[in-house]
This record gives structure tokens, sequence and C-alpha cells, in this order.
């Protein structure tokens, strides 16, 4: 099986500070009342967006596209961007100092596409369903729920994107 490009650089740098790019998707369900989120298989507690790392040559929007439709097996499109994030961890649980650049957008189906489709890679997402949005769900890291927050205000008031820069630490 071939290693995905964080473990191919890994492999070369070792433990060193790296700077990743990861793009993420928000998909509401028709009533606009929940979001499609996973249970993630390297976490036992709170959900996750679908979304990823970007591959040499991805683009954010490629990348999240690319990402849904290999958690979730959706085919999405891109509507509009949402937000970017950093966030700096100079350990993360495989003991390797990273930040991520995170960039969010909000996608839609394809045209023809439907939920029904809708099906866990089982892997790296165990499960995956529309969460209702209130009371809030628990996400898996507190930039995750800082970042749903900001989905469910910013967002919903207006259409221009938001940038949060993350205090250093391990989460």
């Amino acid at each position: 099986m071939e290693q995905n490009y964080i473990a191919r650089m890994r492999a070369k740098v070792g433990h060193e500070g790296m700077i990743f790019n990861s793009a993420f998707g928000v998909l509401w369900n028709e009533a606009h009342d929940a979001i499609l989120l996973e249970k993630r298989g390297d976490s036992a507690v709170g959900y996750g967006f679908p979304g990823g790392f970007l591959e040499y040559g991805d683009s954010p929007m490629q990348a999240v596209v690319r990402e849904f439709k290999e958690e979730t097996n959706l085919d999405v499109e891109v509507v509009r961007m949402l937000g970017m994030a950093t966030h700096v961890n100079p350990k993360n649980s495989w003991g390797d100092a990273q930040e991520t650049i995170s960039m969010g957008f909000e996608v839609k189906l394809v045209e023809g596409a439907t939920a029904d489709h809708l099906k866990a890679d089982g892997t790296e997402t165990l499960s995956v369903e529309f969460v209702p949005v209130n009371p809030r769900p628990k996400m898996f890291v507190p930039a995750a729920q800082d970042t749903l927050e900001r989905v469910l205000t910013i967002n919903e008031e207006n259409e221009q994107p938001w940038l949060r820069e993350a205090a250093k630490n391990d989460d």
C-alpha cells in the first residue's frame, strides 16, 4: 500500500516541525438544521468535519472534494469558502511537531447526487451522519468546536470568510 503524503514527508524529516495544509467541508441537510459530521477512527469522542490533508498538487477545493468522496462516498462541489484557521501543535499524537493551516468550505451535493449514497470508509471515518446543530454537537478537539461555532454564527450571518489563529497547544 502506498504511503500518504504526510507519511512520505515524515520519513524524510522525522519529528521536526512541519507545516501542512488541510481542507474540510460543511454539508447541510435539506432543512438546514443539521451538518454532515463523522466519527473519526483516531478519536474516541466527538465528531469531526469530513476533510483531510492536501496531497502535493491538490488545490484546497480539490482536496475537500476528494476527501468527501473518500470518507463519505458523496460527490460534492464547493459553494464558498467559510474560513481559515491555523493550529500549532508542538507534539501531536504521533510525537511530531506540526502546524496545520486548515481551510473550510461549504459544499453541496453535485447535481443528481443524493445522500442515499452516504457510506463511511470504515478506516478514517467510522460512521457519518447528519447531526443536528441544536444543541451543539461535541467535536473531537477544542479547535474543531471553535470552528463549528464560527460556521454556525459568523458564516450564517454573512458571506465573509473568517480567520482564526489558535494558540499553541497540543490538542
